[in-house]
């Protein structure tokens, strides 16, 4: 964890509402745009998000130092939107808040068009998976969480989450199969 982020939380600890609304900053975008993906509902992540955060802020001492922030802030963001769609029916994904997440081989309208259609293909295909599925491939490939990060999101062993990607990956590679070469290449905006 960078030193920077040790500090922040130090502060937080510490009840620094600046150094909690510096990590805010810092995790919005994409904590956002993970509850956006796994709820399909703009207003219901803005939700999830603001939950999370107060989360978070309430439960900052229980942050065990050395631990990876991240693993344990995409965890409460996680669990907030599980509860959260365990308690309201599905929503088709809102296309038009997807991230132009695949890099463009050319920075032309045309091509840039063209990634945001692939983009938006994956992320609905995704949404099909069963949630066990979906969660990690959110948290790998718009969340950029590690494996391991990953699998200390979710309290699941490593050889799991390698397992549950991979079956994801699977799972996609049969309904769209450039999704491998797509997802090689999927970066977080």
């Amino acid at each position: 964890m960078p030193s920077e982020e040790v500090e922040l939380i130090r502060r937080c600890k510490g009840h620094d509402e600046t150094a909690f609304s510096e990590l805010y900053q810092q995790h919005i975008q994409f904590a956002y745009g993970t509850a956006l993906i796994l709820v399909r509902n703009p207003n219901v992540a803005a939700d999830v998000c603001q939950e999370a955060f107060l989360k978070a802020f309430k439960n900052i001492k229980r942050f065990r130092d050395g631990e990876s922030f991240r693993a344990w802030f995409y965890r409460i963001v996680v669990n907030e939107a599980m509860r959260l769609t365990r308690r309201m029916k599905r929503w088709p994904i809102p296309t038009d808040k997807i991230p132009n997440s695949l890099p463009s081989s050319a920075n032309n309208p045309e091509t840039a068009a063209i990634n945001k259609e692939q983009c938006i293909e994956i992320w609905e295909l995704v949404q099909r998976l069963p949630s066990k599925l979906q969660v990690p491939l959110v948290l790998r490939y718009y969340a950029d969480l590690s494996e391991d990060e990953i699998a200390k999101t979710l309290h699941i062993p490593l050889g799991t989450v390698k397992s549950r990607l991979n079956r994801g990956r699977e799972g996609l590679r049969k309904v769209f199969p450039e999704t491998m070469e797509l997802l090689g290449g999927v970066h977080h905006a």
